[in-house]
């Protein structure tokens, strides 16, 4: 059996910002039982800290699949080239977009303050992980795998998507605060892609594979695997394609689903 762990408010807690050590004895109780899990995310690799490299899986599937590691190795790398990432950068300007760029050897962000305050909250967020430090998006000399739009102007925000749209999909997260965000993923490339791409390589059926999310972002993971399993705190828009809802991250929710389909 295949396993998909999304991060973020699946084995990653928003509340306290840790990993449960049930989830982390259940994965690795899963792995012994001879079932490969894997990390199945939005953050890129610059986006990974070190603990989430010490764990118990088999691979990482990163950047809204733009970015697969298998047992160490690189399977498969993907970024906006750098004549795209300038041209998307360069529309951002003309319609007065604030994103930040995610890559796999960093984060960047602005030189020049933001428009909105929460993106300045963000990059201060970055520096103190060490992020957002090699270039500044105003000097144009790195590679990024996908980006984040924040927006409180609907139509600007409509206006942008429709010119990078033979780039780009877009995934929107949500904020419910005012203010809108938008998961940028280099077309073709999703959470599903990269189960498909795995899937093909271990000669391993999608079908017999279980997913793990509690976001829009984790849509396709959740209708691409065999099962999907819902957190306990998620989005209904995922519900469609979940069978099974288990308890939140800070209630055990990994371990619980393991032990109801009988992987522990």
């Amino acid at each position: 059996m295949l396993l998909f762990f999304d991060i973020d408010g699946t084995l990653f807690s928003n509340r306290t910002h840790t990993i449960p050590d049930s989830a982390i004895r259940a994965i690795s109780q899963a792995r012994k039982n001879g079932h490969l899990a894997f990390i199945n995310t939005g953050r890129t690799k610059a986006g990974m800290q070190k603990i989430l490299w010490d764990l118990p899986f088999d691979g990482y599937l990163l950047g809204c699949g733009s970015r697969i590691i298998y047992h160490g190795d690189t399977l498969l790398a993907s970024s906006f080239p750098m004549e795209t990432g300038r041209k998307i950068i360069s529309l951002m300007d003309d319609f007065g977009i604030d994103a930040f760029l995610e890559g796999s050897e960093d984060d960047y962000v602005k030189r020049e303050p933001y428009h909105l305050p929460i993106m300045n909250k963000v990059t201060r967020g970055f520096m103190k992980m060490g992020l957002c430090l090699s270039a500044f998006i105003e000097d144009g000399n790195f590679l990024y795998d996908k980006f984040v739009v924040m927006s409180d102007d609907e139509e600007k925000a409509a206006g942008f998507f429709k010119s990078v749209e033979p780039w780009v999909d877009v995934i929107d997260r949500g904020l419910n605060t005012g203010i809108n965000a938008y998961e940028c993923v280099q077309k073709g490339y999703s959470k599903a892609s990269a189960m498909r791409f795995i899937s093909g390589h271990l000669g391993i059926p999608l079908s017999e594979s279980l997913a793990f999310g509690d976001s829009s972002n984790d849509l396709t993971m959740l209708c691409a695997a065999g099962s999907g399993v819902a957190m306990g705190e998620h989005s209904p828009v995922i519900e469609s394609c979940c069978s099974f809802i288990t308890e939140t991250v800070e209630n055990d929710g990994i371990a619980a689903a393991l032990e109801h389909f009988g992987l522990i």
